[in-house]
């Protein structure tokens, strides 16, 4: 990781009362080390969250955030942006029971990638002790584990234009419908986005842990299965349940499988909507004499594979499959 630019504000404000703004007039020394270890695990408890992703809105009138951070890439003045940015979040902050905090603008690099990420961190009291009286005393602390409210921006993704560039947790106070409108983000990713990526995500995890047939299979089952109870309790799907199905005995081996891929996109929780989203975890298998198919039901869906009476046809094989069959 390559720290970039770090910017500290404060915004104060109790229940229902106008906020104030403690403005920083300099960014933070980006060569301290202290200040680089607290990036970092900034970076490290922010993906631990399992952020769920979605983009910019398109309105940059009502959502200027968006064009304060292009702004930021013309002139290349963090401390500007932030403090705008800052003025921007004291009129979305201005809702019944919200409350204030320490603001943080981190840009940095990490693999050829660059990334800002915005947050919020709440004020904490810890004790201390002072070795040469053995006395106690009470400090206050920010505590990093409870991100508040954090949103990171994929700036490559987001300026190459792909679908989903922006990143969220939930944290201590879910991600507060002020914070969503500060930074202007859409609904987060749809259901069968996520579905879809928790798939690929659960088939590559499987490879690599050499899964047998049978376990996939079964393993595909049981996830289905669980799709359909939170579908039926209107409860949202939740990847540390998934990965305790996918693996038992090591139920968070799957999490930091997904945590340490900075290219897969699996929201840490999301609501499936329709039962079309999630048919893909389930196979069919249909035997007769001297003959057994199996194959995901998702491929009905994409219409790669129709009946016709008592037929089944399947659309577009691998021609290379079928030569080792057939000649």
């Amino acid at each position: 990781m390559e720290l970039q630019n770090i910017a500290l504000h404060q915004i104060i404000r109790e229940e229902n009362a106008e906020p104030e703004l403690n403005l920083s007039d300099h960014l933070l020394d980006k060569n301290n080390t202290i200040v680089i270890e607290f990036v970092e695990k900034i970076i490290k408890s922010f993906t631990s969250k399992h952020p769920t992703y979605g983009k910019f809105q398109d309105d940059v009138t009502t959502y200027p955030f968006q064009g304060l951070v292009r702004e930021f890439r013309e002139d290349d003045n963090f401390l500007d942006f932030s403090v705008e940015a800052m003025s921007l979040l004291k009129r979305a902050i201005q809702v019944p029971q919200a409350k204030g905090g320490y603001v943080i603008f981190t840009h940095y690099s990490e693999r050829g990638k660059e990334y800002l990420i915005t947050l919020m961190l709440d004020e904490t009291e810890r004790f201390t002790i002072n070795d040469d009286n053995l006395d106690i005393k009470k400090l206050k602390t920010l505590d990093i584990t409870k991100l508040a409210r954090a949103n990171r921006l994929n700036i490559e993704k987001w300026e190459e234009g792909e679908e989903t560039y922006l990143a969220f947790i939930k944290g201590t106070r879910h991600v507060s419908t002020y914070f969503q409108k500060f930074i202007g983000n859409t609904d987060l990713t749809s259901s069968f986005v996520n579905s879809k990526n928790l798939k690929n995500v659960v088939q590559q995890y499987m490879r690599e842990k050499e899964f047998s047939d049978d376990r996939k299979s079964e393993t595909g089952g049981s996830i289905n299965d669980y799709f359909e109870n939170r579908f039926e309790e209107k409860e949202d799907i939740e990847l540390t349940s998934i990965s305790a199905i996918i693996d038992p005995e090591n139920p968070n081996d799957f999490l930091e499988f997904v945590e340490n891929n900075e290219d897969i996109q699996v929201s840490g929780s999301f609501r499936v909507t329709k039962k079309s989203d999630f048919r893909m975890f389930h196979r069919a298998k249909i035997k007769g004499t001297g003959y057994s198919i199996e194959f995901e039901l998702d491929l009905i869906r994409r219409e790669k594979v129709k009946r016709n009476g008592n037929n089944l046809i399947f659309v577009d094989l691998p021609e290379d499959e079928l030569d080792k069959q057939f000649n």
